[in-house]
Formats: structure tokens, C-alpha cells, sequence
């Protein structure tokens, strides 16, 4: 089956069409350079030449601070009413698209998150190609997480290929089927190719914790939390209960957190289970490359490189996870 080709000319018009269907969010740039995921205005081309969004697409559905239960006096207490207008989310590529599989893994485990699950349900997912930068490591390590979407367009130098993978894309293609052409040759190699593919068991090795390299690595660490606001799988998240002041309605506050905060580990009575940053980092570390709990042996770092990039003392774990995830001392 051919696929089928939007070329460039006609990009504004599928855009507009595309948006009757739902919000539609993309990649723009602002003024300060920076890109970020946000809705797009009709007549408004976004940049999906962008390698790397600022935040990742999991603030649709992990949003920074959210409030996921609600108090009255009068109704007790109750989980807050949740959107229903369908998000576009298009230009994710495929690190993006595998850190969403990751998130669905987490969050529709045996007992499914509801709220997760009412936002992840109104997403469709239209992903893109693109070119690996210094930053990336996608091309390098890949990844058994699937870069699953409902809708893949890959970039040629005449218009963009779509491949509808789900009923979803494959009613995009029908409704905009006037702007498309067949596309004949086959598309060439995406980095999309490092994503769901078999990998053997990671190294049975327990990390030592003596390792000279986490004290290497937390001697430059500031500790800011940057690595874990720019990474598209980190969910950790504190709790923060708030009374309001009239004495009859409070909220429940998920706010995003960092392995790598002092903080983290405290629990009541002020002790930590990790006491020193050394230690933290390889918390981090396992949970990025060796994964934890119904996830263990699935590594969730999905090569986008937001971390190095946002890192300003430009720590880089992957030099230590080649090292070690091939059994090496």
C-alpha cells in the first residue's frame, strides 16, 4: 500500500482542517528561542524543523501542579472534573511518542489512574521525524518502548509522509484525503527504527554504591531539579494538602518532584533514605536505565536528551551507562 504524501504547499490548509477536529497543539518557538508545546492558531504554521520542545508532552498529562482531589463541607470529597475537548498533539517524535508508552505502562498498571487515563483518552497522537542531534542518544541505545501514535509523518524534501497506524489516523486521512497524494517509494530510515525493537536482559550486576563515578557526578550536580522537569518519563510527584481559608473546602495538590532534592527520601521524623546526593544519583540512575517495581528491567530514559540540554553544570549520565549496562566495570 502506497503512502500517501502532504505536500509542502498545501500544510496551512491541513492544519486548519485538522484543527476543526479538536484543539490543536504543536511546537512554536517564542520570542526568547525557546520552543514549547502550545495551541495553534488558525493560520499558524508551527516549527516542526524543532529537534527538542522546552517541557516535554507530558504536561498534558502530568501536569506540573494539578489538583487531584477536591473537599466542600457539602459534598465531601471528590475527584475534580476533568476537560473533554479533544487535544491534537502533532510534531512529537519518536522519543516523545515512546516516553507516552512509558507513561501508559505506569499509569494503566493494575489499578488504572482515572485521571490519567480520562487525559490520555482525548489525546490524538500525531507524530514526526527527525534528525538526531550531539544531544540525542535514541540512535545509540535503543529503546523496547514502542513509538506508538495514531498518526506518523515523516519529512522528505516534497511534503511530509503520512502513515495512519490507528481509526483515529486513518480518519485524519480520510477527511483531508483532497490535499493528499500516493507516494510511491519507500520512506527512508527514521530514528523511529530504534524504538520497540528487542533487547536483551539488562546486566544482573547490582550497581555498587561505592562507585567513585556518583561522587564525580554529585560533586558538579546543583541540585536545581532541571533534569527531571525536561525528561518526558520522570513522574515523581509530592503531595500537598491545602485548607482553605474559609474553614469548609480544601484541595490535594500533586506538584512534579526530583530524585535528585534533598527532600525526596525524607519521610516522618526526618530521616532519608537517600542521605547524600552521591546516593541519589544512583537512584536516578536506576530508575532511567534499570527501571523499578512492575517495570523493572525496562529502562525509561528514551534518548531525548532534554536533560543535558537543560543541565547547566552539563552533567551527562550516558558515558556511565554504556560503561555499565555492557557489564563493564
Amino acid at each position: 500500500m502506497p503512502s500517501l504524501l502532504l505536500p509542502h504547499a498545501d500544510i496551512k490548509a491541513w492544519l486548519d482542517r485538522l484543527g476543526t477536529d479538536g484543539e490543536l497543539h504543536a511546537p512554536l518557538r517564542g520570542r526568547d528561542g525557546a520552543v514549547r508545546f502550545d495551541v495553534v492558531q488558525q493560520g499558524v504554521i508551527p516549527d516542526l524543523q524543532a529537534l527538542r520542545s522546552l517541557l516535554p508532552p507530558k504536561k498534558y498529562l502530568l501536569p506540573p501542579n494539578d489538583t487531584v482531589l477536591r473537599y466542600t463541607q457539602a459534598d465531601g470529597y471528590h475527584l475534580p472534573l476533568q476537560a473533554t475537548t479533544r487535544l491534537i498533539l502533532l510534531g512529537l517524535h519518536p522519543c516523545d511518542l515512546a516516553a507516552i508508552a512509558y507513561l501508559d505502562r505506569q499509569f494503566f498498571g493494575d489499578q488504572p489512574d482515572p485521571i490519567y487515563a480520562a487525559r490520555r483518552q482525548r489525546l490524538t497522537l500525531i507524530g514526526s521525524s527527525c534528525r538526531p542531534d550531539a544531544y540525542c542518544s535514541c540512535h545509540l541505545s535503543p529503546s523496547p518502548l514502542p513509538a506508538a501514535c495514531d498518526l506518523f509523518l515523516h519529512q522528505t524534501a516534497t511534503g511530509f509522509l503520512l502513515m495512519p497506524e490507528t481509526p483515529r489516523g486513518s480518519a485524519i486521512c480520510q477527511a483531508t484525503a483532497d490535499l493528499l497524494r500516493d507516494y510511491e517509494p519507500k520512506p527512508p530510515p527514521s530514528p523511529r527504527d530504534h524504538f520497540g525493537v528487542a533487547m536483551p536482559p539488562p546486566p544482573q550486576t547490582e550497581l555498587d554504591p561505592r562507585l567513585p563515578d556518583w561522587q564525580e557526578l554529585a560533586n558538579h550536580c546543583l541540585g536545581c531539579g532541571a533534569c527531571s522537569l525536561a525528561c518526558p518519563t520522570c513522574s515523581c510527584f509530592e503531595l500537598l494538602e491545602f485548607g482553605g481559608l474559609d474553614g469548609r473546602t480544601a484541595e490535594r495538590l500533586l506538584r512534579w518532584d526530583n530524585c535528585l532534592f534533598k527532600g525526596h527520601a525524607e519521610v516522618a521524623g526526618g530521616h532519608s533514605f537517600q542521605k547524600d546526593r552521591a546516593q541519589r544519583f544512583r537512584y536516578r540512575y536506576r530508575h532511567k536505565y534499570r527501571g523499578y517495581g512492575p517495570l523493572q528491567g525496562v529502562p525509561s530514559c528514551v534518548g531525548c536528551g532534554r536533560c543535558r540540554v537543560q543541565c547547566p553544570a552539563g552533567l551527562d549520565l550516558r558515558p556511565l551507562a554504556e560503561r555499565l549496562e555492557k557489564g563493564a566495570p
